[in-house]
């Protein structure tokens, strides 16, 4: 039995994301909703033109359509439903 088919792979994805660069720019996500867990580190978040100070174990959520981004210094866990698809993101900075 499979726990997973390709089928069930298109409705989520969860990757590691280390952020480390100052290139980080704010965007959203037109079809998917993100949730990310802070693996490591501390930082700065900035959801809605607000900032948010993060650290290991706190978790984010950011619906399609919120204007995010995610500072440098954090690792995160990225679980996005439906799959994250690099080409649905927009930025706006």
């Amino acid at each position: 039995t499979d726990i997973l088919n390709i089928k069930e792979f298109l409705k989520f994805s969860i990757a590691k994301v280390r952020k480390v660069g100052d290139d980080i720019k704010l965007g959203f996500d037109t079809e998917s909703d993100v949730a990310y867990y802070v693996l490591e580190g501390e930082g700065d978040c900035v959801i809605n033109n607000k900032k948010y100070h993060v650290k290991k174990g706190d978790c984010l959520f950011c619906p399609k359509g919120t204007k995010y981004k995610n500072l440098k210094g954090l690792t995160l866990l990225a679980i996005a439903s439906p799959s994250f698809n690099r080409k649905k993101r927009v930025y706006v900075e």
